[in-house]
């Protein structure tokens, strides 16, 4: 089934205006409702923070590519922090490790998806 993304509107609704709603519907409170979805969204910030994969499918929900533009702006600012931290103090020093370290993330996530889009035109080179 091939359906064309420019015809689908899609107007996210936010997740407090159905509480109600929904802890009717399973008989439990307001409360409850507002934990679970916290900690599911909590869950899936993590994960998409931590870099580890390009894409996550989520069920009910679609798939979160990570974009290469804005990774690739994020590495320019992080290494333009780390240009001007002082590191010879120790709150300088404080301060880079990280810096450093989500950069060392971003870059490896950039590597993934650069081998990922060099596949991609690689099979499409081929399968013409």
């Amino acid at each position: 089934m091939n359906i064309e993304t420019k015809d689908i509107q899609l107007n996210p609704k936010s997740y407090r205006k159905f509480f109600e709603e929904i802890a009717k519907e399973c008989e439990v409170h307001p409360n409850l409702v507002d934990a679970f979805v916290r900690f599911f969204y909590g869950e899936v910030r993590k994960h998409m923070e931590e870099l580890d994969h390009t894409r996550i499918r989520l069920p009910n929900l679609g798939l979160f590519i990570t974009r290469k533009g804005r990774l690739d702006r994020a590495i320019n600012r992080h290494k333009d922090m780390l240009g001007n931290l002082e590191k010879r103090t120790f709150t300088g020093y404080d301060k880079h490790l990280p810096i450093k370290e989500k950069l060392q993330l971003m870059e490896d996530a950039a590597k993934r998806i650069n081998k990922e889009v060099e596949l991609k035109t690689k099979w499409k080179d081929e399968h013409k």
